[in-house]
């Protein structure tokens, strides 16, 4: 009897040994590895949803795209390694900042994050977008015993106000994205409405 038990205990452990593993594989394919965030793919799997979500509820959703400004000057001066450590405390700052249910935070690839806001106003999601400038600007980053600091650029974009589509949705944010970097870097962008 106890050798009939031990061998269901030990089918059981594998069993559960199993489930965790494919849990951890699962993770790994929706998460980026150096930051820990969402990746394009499921952002975009997740968007769909929301969207439809928003339709039937008739609410607002809006969308950040960010983007680090000079990113690839300060990779050059200081290393792919220091690179990497700005990249994670971006992710960190995103992090801590989007902790309410339904909100995404994506490496969207590169140096570009994306956040995806569920029931959120685009003037919301404007002073969100903001208030993510202004803690990243302040942050003091100490590479080879230097102070630095590095900024970012973000356009807004919100749905159903500025678009009908997910494609349109972060196509829109893009364009105000490349808009706040043309017109001088290190601040936020709306995207125009359609008329």
């Amino acid at each position: 009897y106890l050798r009939f038990l031990n061998t269901v205990g030990n089918i059981g452990a594998v069993a559960l040994e199993n489930a965790q593993l494919y849990e951890r594989v699962e993770d790994l394919a929706i998460r980026d590895s150096l930051t820990g965030l969402y990746l394009r793919r499921h952002l975009l799997e997740r968007m769909s949803v929301e969207i439809g979500r928003h339709l039937r509820s008739e609410s607002e959703l809006s969308f950040l795209m960010i983007d680090l400004d000079h990113f690839k000057k300060y990779n050059d001066r200081f290393g792919h390694t220091a690179g990497d450590i700005v990249l994670k405390m971006i992710a960190t700052i995103l992090s801590q900042m989007f902790i309410a249910p339904g909100e995404i935070v994506c490496r969207y690839g590169g140096e570009e994050f994306c956040i995806l806001l569920p029931d959120c106003s685009k003037k919301r999601a404007g002073q969100l977008a903001e208030e993510v400038r202004k803690r990243i600007e302040a942050k003091t980053i100490i590479l080879r015993r230097e102070k630095t600091h590095i900024t970012v650029s973000c356009g807004v974009a919100a749905f159903p106000v500025d678009v009908h589509t997910k494609e349109e949705l972060v196509q829109k944010a893009d364009v105000a994205l490349y808009e706040a970097k043309a017109s001088g870097r290190n601040q936020v962008v709306f995207a125009k409405e359609d008329k």
